[in-house]
């Protein structure tokens, strides 16, 4: 399979240097509107005990254009995730057709950052950093 030059220096620019880890979370256009969940999950880190370096390791997959939009806006590692046909604008509820899709939209792409050679921690907004994990 050809290798997404786009993804690559996203990916190389947020890694750790000496690890090649990144932090990975999804955003669509249901989460990403201003003072919504994303900014919150951004200020988590930024608040948290020695979380705030752990935003240049982050990666923000978006799922439609609005989101890919609003990621530039506001931080530096953004990724749009193209899945064609496949509409992931609005929120999916859970086990639902839309749902499932996304699921494995997003299980394709982990392999693919793992068959690029990196590592990730993949994160959703429920789980707000209070403290850096890495010292644990």
């Amino acid at each position: 399979e050809k290798l997404d030059v786009e993804l690559e220096k996203v990916l190389r620019a947020a890694s750790m240097e000496d690890n090649k880890t990144v932090i990975l979370t999804t955003l669509n256009d249901a989460w990403a509107k201003p003072g919504s969940v994303i900014d919150v999950f951004l200020e988590s880190f930024r608040i948290g005990n020695n979380t705030n370096g752990l935003l240049t390791h982050l990666v923000i997959v978006t799922l439609d254009e609005k989101a890919h939009s609003r990621c530039l806006a506001i931080h530096p590692h953004c990724y749009a995730l193209v899945t064609r046909g496949l509409n992931f604008t609005q929120e999916a509820f859970f086990m639902t057709p839309t749902y499932l899709e996304m699921m494995w939209a997003r299980i394709e792409f982990l392999a693919t950052v793992l068959e690029m050679g990196y590592s990730f921690i993949f994160t959703v907004y429920s789980s707000f950093l209070s403290f850096c994990p890495f010292k644990y």
